[in-house]
């Protein structure tokens, strides 16, 4: 699930889609498909409860604009790296698309989202730690 009106205002819809999923974060990309951000449940919530941020705002005073993105084929190592310093990363696929002329180009899309908790369960579930599974892998467990 991606969000690509970044105007809409925030509201209950978000909370019930990411209960509904059980995730924590959702991506947010533009109209024209190409990845602006994501909104986390935690964020959201500090800023709702503080007040910086009422029913009806735009999506885009709780989007975290600074993220980083890995590819399906990184490695879970890699990913865990990055997750020391940021709360989630963004996995995204390259997908082939034709223009109207048979022009191929190769457009980036959003896989999921990764965080802490899901490479500690997905290890978990595993029971064996690895260096050698990918985002990929991962996303298709959870």
């Amino acid at each position: 699930v991606c969000f690509s009106d970044l105007s809409s205002g925030i509201n209950a819809e978000y909370g019930e889609i990411m209960n509904k999923r059980n995730v924590d974060q959702l991506p947010v990309v533009d109209p024209d498909g190409s990845i602006s951000g994501a909104i986390t449940l935690h964020n959201m919530m500090r800023k709702v409860t503080s007040g910086k941020v009422l029913a009806g705002d735009p999506v885009s005073k709780v989007m975290y604009n600074q993220f980083k993105k890995v590819s399906v084929d990184t490695p879970l190592f890699a990913v865990s790296k990055i997750l020391d310093h940021d709360h989630f990363v963004i996995v995204t696929k390259g997908w082939q698309c034709y223009d109207d002329e048979g022009i191929e180009t190769e457009k980036e899309i959003v896989y999921g989202i990764l965080s802490r908790v899901d490479i500690v369960n997905y290890i978990m579930q595993n029971h064996t730690p690895t260096t050698n599974g990918s985002a990929a892998e991962h996303e298709k467990d959870s």
